[in-house]
């Protein structure tokens, strides 16, 4: 075993908790994090409906994390626990690749309808 074996399972687990954090602020906080959902240097104050903006953000949001997140643990499974199918990871990479274009696309058509950009 070399010392980067888990690095994508690690990584997953991290982006999981990330989109995760996302969703729990949209939801429960009424935050966005822009790092996550916004263009870099956009003007959060220019959002038209701010309670439009985070009921349809935080679906794309809680998808992603979870489907990454459970990527994450499969792999670390995989990595240090024992061997699953190749079959399982296949169809995990193929999971978070669909809700990675889920999340783009669906982030890309909000943030044009409530802050025009």
């Amino acid at each position: 075993m070399s010392g980067l074996d888990g690095i994508f399972g690690l990584i997953g687990v991290g982006c999981g908790i990330y989109c995760l954090y996302g969703y729990y602020m949209l939801k429960f906080k009424g935050e966005i994090i822009q790092s996550l959902f916004l263009p870099k240097n956009t003007n959060m104050k220019k959002c038209s409906d701010f309670k439009g903006y985070s009921s349809e953000a935080q679906l794309p949001a809680l998808v992603l994390g979870i489907i990454v997140l459970v990527y994450g643990a499969v792999d670390l499974y995989n990595t240090y626990v024992q061997g699953v199918a190749a079959g399982l990871l296949v169809v995990m990479i193929v999971l978070v690749f669909v809700s990675l274009i889920f999340f783009s696309v669906r982030i890309k058509k909000i943030n044009k309808k409530y802050f025009d950009i």
